[in-house]
């Protein structure tokens, strides 16, 4: 508390008023034309207030460091005590704002804890802090991408078919999950009758090669469930077991991930030709699940 004391013995010994570089200087000048009003004017009064902003500006110099000097707002609180005669007030002014200059780290993180805690609009009216909280839970997630996705196709009558499906599989759409059900009205309600679960249709879009392998494919295992002679085969004839990974590409990279898997039998294939464009051929083909009690 050495400046403290240093102050205040001095405004108390001679009197004086606190200045700094630009407004403060003008703040002075003008308390001392002030003084020199209440004073009555003439060259006696115009020479105490000119003594008197000398001296302030003397004191001040002396105990206000030069960093100190230029924050406005400070010389100007101090002018106004001072001309009140609150010396321990203008002493205070001038110790806090020389503790904020001397530890500006101190001010600095004083302002950053201001504006980590203040809700902002732009961020929706949270918080910096609660919305680095968010960042932070999502930046460290790893987010399946539509991209990814591994699909395994094998039957009895065709083999392993995976890696040609792999190569030429483009898009592939599915409901693992369908619940069927009725809604009954009891009287002003309703109440939800479920019936069971419905058979998974799987949509696979590919492309081809020039010989048809896939279509040829898709034609064997046709065949398979209904014959040109009318008859039906058996399903270990014509089941394909699908098994779609999601998030990897390769079994070699995959670390977990989601899977669903299912027997399926051919049930359409879509063939779209257009001489108006120059573009790959696209086919879809559709399969339905057999059944959803056995498993693969």
């Amino acid at each position: 508390m050495s400046l403290y004391n240093n102050v205040s013995a001095s405004l108390s010994a001679g009197g004086g008023l606190l200045s700094g570089n630009g407004s403060a200087s003008s703040r002075i000048s003008a308390a001392a034309a002030d003084v020199s009003n209440k004073l009555g004017g003439g060259a006696l009064a115009q020479m105490g207030a000119s003594l008197a902003g000398g001296a302030a500006q003397s004191l001040v110099n002396k105990y206000v460091p030069p960093q100190v000097q230029s924050f406005v707002n400070t010389g100007d609180a101090a002018v106004h005590e001072l001309m009140s005669g609150d010396w321990q007030g203008a002493a205070a002014t001038v110790l806090g704002a020389t503790m904020n200059a001397m530890t500006p780290r101190l001010s600095g993180l004083a302002l950053q804890a201001a504006y980590w805690g203040r809700p902002t609009p732009l961020l929706g009216g949270l918080t910096p802090t609660a919305a680095r909280a968010i960042y932070d839970q999502m930046r460290w997630q790893k987010l399946a991408r539509k991209n990814l996705w591994l699909i395994e196709v094998s039957s009895a009558l065709a083999g392993n078919f995976s890696q040609r499906f792999n190569m030429f599989a483009t898009d592939v759409e599915y409901s693992p999950y369908i619940v069927s059900g009725n809604k009954r009205q009891l009287g002003g309600a309703v109440s939800d009758g479920v019936q069971g679960c419905e058979a998974t249709e799987l949509r696979l879009t590919t492309l081809d090669d020039d010989q048809g392998t896939i279509k040829r494919w898709f034609a064997m295992h046709h065949a398979q469930v209904v014959a040109q002679d009318g008859t039906v085969g058996v399903p270990s004839s014509y089941a394909i077991k699908f098994k779609v990974v999601h998030a990897f590409i390769t079994q070699d990279s995959r670390r977990g991930g989601y899977e669903d898997i299912g027997l399926f039998r051919p049930a359409n294939l879509d063939v779209s030709l257009s001489r108006r464009e120059q573009a790959m051929e696209e086919i879809q083909m559709t399969f339905s699940q057999m059944d959803t009690f056995m498993p693969p």
